[in-house]
């Protein structure tokens, strides 16, 4: 910060979950690296490892704070835009932020970092939306045409892009052969195995695993990865392929679980350290249900297979909608899909080729801190706007 900080319009800034700080952060990088507003970050639950690694300065937010905490905060740092991610986490500090902004007579802007939960995100009951912002920045015309058949009013809606997958192109262009020989060898890949790496995500915190609930989707972590061991050992038994599985939690997930996951047929590591992107490129394979990092994985060039058995609900992965990732919606289908794109260098190819026509947006951080500056009345340098409603 400057020595000009009490003259600066003030922008305080929410995030909780993984996902939506990820998002968040290279725009916080571009208005830090801009010096023209005042940024005071405020991050709890995962958000401040993320903000950590970005070197992004932040305080923590308790996960009790209140409502009259909240507008004594903003009416004492004199705010004038709350900006947030969006959580689904049962605490939801963004969403009381965004209620003490429209108290204080403030806009608010939040940015949304995936295809699901549009509506979880700014509702009490997950249902009904209750508190919105006055803008929301959102992924592409697919976020746009499904949240406002939620509900949601369209004039609320920037398609903006998603900052956290800003810097793919970079990473695709970047990762050579010699860091990926690096990147299997420090998970314990042996020369000749093929590597498939899952990536995990929280579905039973989210959805629960009761059949009778609406929320359930017919399957969660543990039965897909149950199923995908199982499957991967009758390929090795009947093909004879040396298939190593790396299993990667999500950052919300409890660990100690996943130390009970083993396999007699196959090598089984879990994955606790490193950098996601260099392992999605490293693999042979990448293999989640619907998880971003699965759209991360097409961008960069990658096979990725959904697994998402018994499915109760429509699919929101962005990537199968397009047929960019491979989508299985029935147990007896995920072997033939496995063996495809393990096994099959036909179909190999066939994806890697295909998955070459899946584009970046690009420049998302910068449409966001456009809006951002548009919200507070503050000149942008360039005139050249590239968001649109």
């Amino acid at each position: 910060m400057t020595g000009n900080d009490s003259i600066l319009s003030t922008v305080l800034v929410v995030c909780g979950d993984p996902g939506g700080a990820s998002a968040v952060a290279p725009v916080l990088k571009l208005l830090e690296s801009k010096q023209e507003v005042r940024v005071l970050s405020y991050g709890y639950n995962e958000a401040g490892s993320i903000w950590k690694s970005y070197n992004l300065p932040f305080e923590i937010l308790p996960v009790n704070f209140s409502l009259e905490e909240a507008l004594s905060l903003l009416n004492n740092e004199g705010a004038k835009l709350v900006f947030t991610g969006t959580s689904v986490n049962s605490v939801d500090l963004e969403r009381l932020f965004i209620s003490a902004a429209d108290k204080v007579g403030i806009p608010s802007l939040s940015l949304i970092d995936f295809w699901t939960n549009y509506t979880r995100r700014f509702s009490q009951d997950g249902k009904t939306l209750t508190q919105v912002p006055d803008k929301i920045a959102i992924m592409d015309e697919y976020a746009f045409q499904e949240m406002v058949n939620e509900g949601f009013d369209p004039v609320k809606l920037v398609i903006t892009g998603q900052p956290a997958f800003d810097d793919l192109a970079e990473w695709r262009v970047g990762f050579t052969n010699e860091r990926r020989i690096d990147v299997r060898k420090g998970l314990g890949m042996k020369s000749g195995e093929l590597f498939v790496l899952f990536a995990s995500q929280p579905l039973t915190s989210l959805y629960g695993i009761d059949v009778i609930q609406e929320e359930y989707l017919g399957f969660d972590e543990w039965t897909v990865l149950r199923e995908l061991i199982h499957t991967l050992e009758e390929i090795k038994i009947e093909t004879g392929a040396n298939i190593h599985l790396a299993v990667r939690p999500h950052p919300r997930e409890i660990i100690d679980p996943f130390y009970e996951i083993k396999s007699e047929m196959i090598p089984v590591t879990l994955v606790l350290s490193g950098t996601a992107r260099s392992q999605v490129m490293a693999a042979d394979l990448v293999v989640g249900m619907n998880t971003e990092l699965l759209v991360e994985a097409c961008y960069l060039g990658c096979i990725a297979l959904s697994l998402q058995p018994g499915l109760r609900h429509p699919d929101r992965l962005p990537t199968n909608r397009l047929g960019f990732s491979r989508a299985v919606y029935k147990s007896e289908d995920i072997k033939p899909a496995l063996q495809e794109l393990l096994l099959d260098e036909k179909s190999r190819l066939a994806a890697l080729e295909n998955v070459k026509k899946f584009k970046l947006r690009g420049k998302s951080a910068d449409n966001v801190v456009r809006l951002i500056y548009e919200m507070i009345k503050l000149p942008y340098e360039d005139k050249e706007v590239s968001w649109q409603n």
